[in-house]
């Protein structure tokens, strides 16, 4: 939760929304620690009856940044979601966010649409996301789609 924090002033979880998340939610919690300390965490959840991962959080320490720690854990994302078979691997971003979005992009996502009003900012209004997605390519010979 500390992390969570730190990470996100206005999007921040609940401790009941990350505990649901973490215990109950159709997903994987991917976490980069060094030394016993948390360095990130990526939320990857699953879309039942479909072959959609959706990466629900991403959050990377202030510390920790800077040493492509957020691309390692959105490499392993894309690793754990083709091993559950899914073939597209979605998330979503702020559209002020042109560092989330420049990220994104570098890992070969593309942006696929608007979300008007989206993200609730702290003085009440709202602001637009991004929707962001990406076609997960298996290799030759590996048995999945």
């Amino acid at each position: 939760m500390a992390l969570e924090h730190r990470c996100f002033a206005q999007d921040a979880q609940s401790r009941r929304s990350m505990r649901h998340l973490i215990q109950r939610a159709h997903g994987e919690l991917r976490i980069a620690e060094a030394g016993g300390r948390l360095l990130g965490y990526l939320m990857l959840l699953y879309r039942r009856g479909t072959r959609v991962a959706r990466i629900y959080s991403i959050a990377v320490d202030a510390q920790a940044r800077g040493r492509g720690l957020a691309r390692r854990l959105i490499d392993d994302a894309e690793q754990s979601a083709k091993a559950a078979g899914c073939t597209r691997l979605s998330a979503e971003a702020r559209l002020s966010n042109t560092g989330s979005r420049a990220l994104f992009a570098a890992c070969g996502f593309d942006e696929t649409g608007r979300l008007i009003d989206y993200y609730e900012d702290t003085d009440g209004g709202y602001e637009a996301g991004v929707r962001l997605g990406k076609r997960l390519l298996f290799d030759e010979g590996s048995g999945s789609p």
